[in-house]
């Protein structure tokens, strides 16, 4: 018998989060935007090549960060346009690019003196990025005009979507926001002067569900299609996103503490009542966050019970006190359909895009409505 932990992924979930993304991202802002999938990282922990294949029907684009993750997808025969939103990082990638048919993001004069440089078969479709105020990675908007008209007049450039990145879409109202989006509008009405529209691209998960004027040619969900909300004090299970993971185990001891009983390690829980103590075959070596602090929800049989002292790598306990006839083997839902991957974030002190994305290989993977 194997150790009972188990990471279910149910694929239609993430059907139908795509769908809800593709149409609030057009019957909000009555655009007749395009919907790609963000899969990076992995599809954020859901696995990629699972998920590109679950979308092959839906997704007119796929997109990930790396070279590496595009030539995955293409080893594993998913022949869906893959975006890479970090573009190449260094010239020798170009040719990969080329040969894979992939479409790249161009953020910086360095990639686009790599690309005009390039000895290519084809000329390749190009997403500019231009930094409207986060940041990070873009083009300064003071440039954007004269890079766009070098990049259209290269012979390497079959097309290009204007995009850019928003730093604060899932705090409703920030300035920061508004300012990002009028930045990016004056420089894209700059750019296109009289001639046709051009192709854009703004939205993520949050600006898909908040800010209907950032729906640009392209949106981007990434977060939600995997059924997780990408607002910090909003919790999942109200939203209409079904969860696409369920983190499970199973109760793999049961014991009786008295009142002053230490559990776990560094003694930080201690019993102020005679207590029952259900220990769980799950750690931060599975992907549980080690920073939950006691009191983190856990579901037990369909109730919720708190963590009790610090999680281990293999293991965590958990006050059952409560609750009746737990017993050895009784079914645990560290995260999924029943509780929120945020709400576990949230007393971890991090966020649910970095407890999916880090989780490791050893727990098993169990793919559902393929």
């Amino acid at each position: 018998m194997s150790r009972p932990i188990s990471i279910t992924i149910d694929l239609d979930a993430i059907r139908q989060n795509f769908d809800y993304a593709h149409t609030v991202g057009n019957t909000a802002s009555g655009n007749n935007s395009q919907t790609l999938a963000v899969i990076k990282a992995d599809a954020y922990g859901h696995g990629a090549v699972a998920t590109a294949r679950a979308l092959a029907n839906k997704a007119n684009l796929l997109a990930v960060s790396s070279i590496e993750e595009a030539v995955i997808l293409r080893q594993n025969h998913i022949r869906s346009p893959i975006l890479l939103l970090e573009g190449c990082f260094c010239a020798s990638e170009l040719s990969v690019v080329d040969d894979l048919g992939l479409q790249i993001v161009i953020h910086s004069q360095e990639q686009i003196h790599d690309l005009l440089s390039a000895e290519l078969s084809k000329p390749i479709n190009v997403w500019l990025k231009l930094d409207s105020g986060m940041h990070r990675l873009g083009v300064p908007l003071t440039d954007s005009l004269g890079v766009y008209q070098t990049l259209s007049n290269n012979q390497n450039v079959s097309s290009i979507v204007l995009m850019t990145h928003f730093a604060t879409s899932d705090i409703p109202d920030h300035p920061l926001g508004i300012q990002q989006l009028d930045n990016f509008k004056i420089a894209v009405a700059a750019i296109s002067q009289s001639k046709v529209r051009i192709p854009t691209s703004l939205a993520n998960s949050a600006a898909i569900m908040a800010i209907p004027d950032s729906h640009g040619t392209w949106n981007r969900p990434g977060i939600m299609l995997y059924g997780i909300s990408p607002f910090d004090q909003q919790n999942t299970l109200a939203l209409p996103l079904v969860p696409a993971m369920q983190f499970c185990s199973k109760v793999i001891a049961i014991r009786n503490v008295n009142a002053g009983d230490p559990v776990g390690y560094g003694a930080s829980w201690i019993a102020n009542k005679p207590s029952i103590i259900a220990t769980v075959a799950a750690g931060y070596g599975d992907g549980y966050p080690r920073t939950a602090k006691s009191g983190t929800p856990v579901l037990i049989n369909g109730k919720i019970a708190p963590l009790a002292g610090r999680v281990s790598m293999d293991m965590l306990c958990v006050d059952v006190t409560h609750l009746d006839n737990v017993l050895v083997g009784a079914e645990v839902e560290l995260w999924g359909k029943q509780l929120s991957v945020n709400e576990v974030a949230k007393w971890s002190d991090t966020l649910g895009y970095e407890l999916v994305t880090r989780m490791p290989t050893r727990a098993k993977r169990i793919f559902i409505n393929q």
